[in-house]
């Protein structure tokens, strides 16, 4: 009963905000400077896609000097150590001609109660970047996003979501992915290291770690003669202690290490350098960050067919495994329904991993041309040109 009162309290709290909040946008009368400022909000110090794409757009509008405040406070993922005290907090933030809003709506009104309402003022161009992961919104999102006057996603498969439940356009702006040099095998061996990565916050059963470890446990049954292998599945230092034991014991004996610790840029960039395959069964992804950053490496990558992914990966880039429909358990979850989810064949991934093992040169052969289709879609002047798109027809106001 107190949980359904306070349920109903936040929806009630929620609808008034952001209807006084569309009121406001709706009866605006600014319009853009010719040379407009920028602000971006978001969890910029955390180790989190959100964090990156956050990053990634103060990255892109650099030569403008962007304003930059945080809201990592409000973030369950651990903070970066290096990036901590880089970035203003939202209480001393301070008006921009276009603010860009890097959080999902869960959060809007945690940051309302924490901050107010100053950083979404009715002065200001204010764009919300969003994701979501199935074919329906979560309740209050439509409400929270009617306060913004531009929504932008990552992918087009969010995209249609996000326009189905909003009624109105949404823009695709894809996350810029730091450049990265080629990963080169230093290894002269025949042992190959396969790596997971996920966000236990993001939610387990999205991001099906479990799937990737039965997959490899098939795999080493059958590995071609000489060939040793290794998983490594890398969740961040706040992953719950029950779910670090699932991990375990679904590993068991088998050559899977876990990594619960938060890596500073140069370790991740050591990590990366390690794997020789990213294998990424998930049930579903808006964006697919993970995969984009092994294929911006010209690492090979074995993935669900599925999501944003299929945005920035050919076919021919990557191994896909397909499966049927996901269906949903009775109990809980973070998401209300799993429409537009697959539950990927193990056993056609563990196909993928031995066609790796077994032709490695072709393998990354065919992550070199997703590497270059990645670099063509997040790079700096792309995402900058998509943002100067979106703005255009804001700048003609007068």
């Amino acid at each position: 009963m107190i949980s359904f009162f306070k349920n109903l309290l936040r929806r009630i709290f929620c609808k008034g905000v952001t209807a006084w909040l569309a009121f406001l946008r709706s009866s605006r009368l600014s319009h853009l400077a010719p040379n407009p400022s920028y602000s971006v909000i978001g969890f910029l110090e955390t180790a989190s896609g959100l964090g990156l794409a956050a990053r990634g757009i103060s990255e892109a509008l650099s030569d403008l000097h962007p304003a930059e405040f945080s809201i990592s406070s409000l973030a369950p993922t651990p903070r970066v150590p290096s990036l901590i005290q880089n970035y203003r907090s939202l209480s001393g933030y301070s008006a921009s001609d276009i603010a860009l809003h890097v959080y999902n709506p869960d959060v809007f009104i945690a940051a309302v109660r924490r901050f107010g309402t100053r950083f979404i003022r009715s002065n200001q161009l204010n764009i919300a970047i969003v994701v979501w992961e199935s074919e329906s919104l979560p309740p209050l999102w439509s409400d929270v996003l009617s306060a913004y006057d531009v929504i932008c996603t990552y992918s087009r498969v969010s995209q249609l979501t996000i326009e189905r439940a909003v009624r109105r356009p949404v823009e695709v702006l894809p996350i810029l992915l730091p450049s990265q040099p080629q990963r080169l095998r230093k290894r002269t061996d025949k042992h190959y290291e396969f790596l997971f990565i996920f966000d236990n916050f993001s939610s387990w059963e999205r991001k099906n770690p479990l799937a990737s470890i039965r997959a490899f446990q098939m795999a080493c049954s059958q590995l071609p003669p000489q060939v040793s292998a290794r998983l490594r599945i890398k969740c961040h230092a706040n992953t719950p202690a029950d779910i670090i034991q699932k991990l375990q014991q679904a590993a068991g004996n088998s050559p899977v290490e876990i990594l619960a610790r938060t890596l500073g840029e140069i370790e991740m960039n050591e990590l990366w350098q390690d794997c020789d395959c990213y294998l990424h069964l998930h049930r579903a992804e808006g964006y697919g960050l993970p995969v984009a950053e092994a294929l911006s490496r010209g690492i090979p990558v074995i993935t669900t067919r599925q999501g944003g992914i299929l945005d920035f990966t050919p076919q021919e880039a990557c191994f896909f495994v397909s499966g049927p429909p996901a269906i949903r358990p009775a109990q809980g979850g973070d998401y209300g329904d799993w429409s537009g989810w697959i539950e990927p064949d193990l056993d056609e991934a563990a196909a993928h991993i031995i066609t790796v093992l077994n032709d490695y040169e072709n393998a990354v052969a065919r992550a070199l041309i997703g590497r270059e289709r990645i670099h063509a879609t997040t790079s700096k002047e792309n995402i900058r040109h998509r943002l100067d798109q979106i703005i255009q027809p804001y700048m003609q106001l007068s």
